[in-house]
């Protein structure tokens, strides 16, 4: 679900994604996700997004949908032989652990590309 109120917030202030996700202390794709609701925003971000653009909580806030995965991380959809693909609902608070985890995985990654970008400055 697109978080419409903090994205038309966003635009209002004339701010790119870019901007908000610096301000925010977090990468641009990072606030993509959270902005186009692929990625759950924690009631302590929710917080912190409206302290730092200086807005009341409810002015923002929107509840996440309950989640439901029909596909798997390959595209491949769940079935069984009789309806076609199966409905999983996930618990709250593993799509929370997987949300830290995706969190690390984008420090990691970035970590990792300095990493790289230093051994080939000093390969050369």
């Amino acid at each position: 679900m697109v978080k419409t109120k903090l994205q038309e917030l966003r635009t209002t202030r004339g701010l790119s994604q870019e901007e908000i996700a610096d301000l925010l202390g977090m990468t641009q794709s990072n606030y993509s996700r959270k902005e186009k609701g692929i990625t759950r925003i924690s009631p302590q971000e929710w917080e912190h997004i409206a302290k730092k653009l200086e807005v009341e909580l409810e002015d923002i806030y929107q509840p996440d949908e309950s989640r439901i995965i029909y596909k798997n991380n390959r595209g491949n959809s769940f079935s069984n032989f009789n309806s076609g693909t199966i409905n999983i609902n996930i618990p709250e608070f593993v799509l929370e652990y997987i949300e830290v985890l995706k969190e690390k995985n984008e420090r990691l990654k970035e970590e990792l590309t300095i990493l790289k970008n230093r051994l080939n400055k000093e390969q050369q």
